[in-house]
């Protein structure tokens, strides 16, 4: 993922992937040998956006082997796309890493000036976690609207300044989405591109109808389904299936897009919230999933019947499914839909939960808790 922190994590080096000793594995190998010494020696050697490097897999596993395992490789990309094809040569010599964008606490640990090192297991720390929110609040509030507002990019995230704020993700957006990933993947109808984008933006948290969305933009299904993969292979967007018993039906029916970042959808269709009562529904439904995606051990689908009635959220670890959905109205109820599901597949579900503006509540095995809190949730 592009502008996620990985320079400032790796201080990476200043040569280029075209100096001389890039050309080959050999003449590489040789020159470490000659600047460092290796025979007896480990050396760690930091490689950023290695996509640019023709034939990375073989360049990497060729020196990996030539020096039996001293010479160690930190490398990152910005594509998923073109990582996928280092994988595959250097099974069992890798070990992998997705950086994200700065996660709802992540972001509060930056820009509040209280920590916020908690997590609360549910449904064992219920009532500390009730506490927690009655301390917090109105700071979480206030952070949260900014975070909608402006999403979870470092640069933007750490900066004071709304001028400045602007400025950095214009920058991402530019440099990143409109040049770097439409000259990498060789993108020749890059207003389309850029169009997708847009429409997408102002459909998150739907149901993605490929025919539709291929009729609205005036492109080629085949083009459509080639810019959704690298949208996706670049950490834009994730599509997430619907929940089955069957594995053919859930990759037959359409996902619902998310988007990655809500600093990305504020700079394609504008958006400035005040307060948390004026976000929309599928802005917050989107965080939701921002959030719930950070837990790496947790598959994320959503949940739709014939009667096409709908849980927002299914989450799967292991065994155990949670139902999750995402309601901001006044008077809030257990959905008949979610019940359902509950007693459905009850052997599996041990509660669920229901994410609302302020509430903070429980409807038998139902758990109702402020948005806010999305990001401090570890599911037991």
């Amino acid at each position: 993922l592009d502008h996620s922190g990985k320079n400032t994590i790796l201080f990476s080096p200043d040569q280029e992937l075209d100096t001389p000793y890039f050309k080959s594995p050999k003449l590489f190998f040789n020159f470490l040998s000659d600047q460092y010494l290796l025979e007896n020696k480990k050396l760690y050697c930091l490689i950023d956006e290695c996509q640019y490097l023709p034939n990375a897999s073989l360049f990497l596993k060729v020196i990996h082997d030539l020096s039996h395992g001293r010479i160690k490789f930190i490398v990152t990309g910005s594509s998923s796309l073109d990582l996928l094809k280092i994988k595959e040569p250097l099974t069992g010599r890798k070990i992998e890493f997705t950086l994200e964008r700065f996660s709802f606490r992540e972001y509060l640990r930056a820009a509040s000036e209280y920590k916020y090192d908690h997590l609360f297991k549910i449904p064992q720390d219920i009532d500390a976690l009730k506490d927690f929110y009655e301390i917090y609040r109105k700071d979480l509030e206030y952070h949260l609207v900014s975070y909608l507002n402006w999403g979870g990019y470092p640069e933007v995230c750490i900066e004071k300044r709304e001028e400045r704020k602007k400025k950095y993700l214009g920058e991402i957006v530019t440099t990143y989405i409109e040049k770097d990933i439409s000259q990498f993947f060789r993108i020749e109808n890059i207003s389309k591109f850029n169009s997708l984008i847009r429409l997408l933006c102002s459909q998150r948290a739907c149901i993605l109808n490929r025919s539709e969305v291929s009729n609205t933009l005036g492109i080629h299904f085949k083009t459509l389904e080639h810019y959704l993969s690298i949208l996706e292979g670049t950490f834009i967007i994730t599509l997430v299936r619907p929940y089955y018993t069957y594995v053919r039906k859930e990759l037959t029916k359409m996902p619902k897009v998310f988007i990655n970042d809500t600093g990305i959808i504020r700079n394609y269709v504008g958006m400035d919230f005040q307060d948390l009562k004026s976000v929309e529904g599928n802005l917050i439904e989107n965080f939701v999933f921002t959030q719930l995606k950070q837990h790496a051990d947790i598959n994320i689908f959503y949940y739709r019947t014939v009667s096409k009635a709908e849980v927002d959220f299914i989450l799967k670890r292991g065994q155990w499914l949670i139902p999750v959905e995402v309601k901001f109205r006044k008077r809030l109820t257990v959905p008949v839909v979610m019940k359902n599901f509950i007693s459905t597949y009850k052997e599996h579900v041990e509660y669920g939960i229901l994410l609302s503006q302020e509430t903070f509540d429980q409807i038998d095995q139902v758990y109702i808790l402020p948005v806010a809190l999305a990001d401090f949730l570890e599911f037991g």
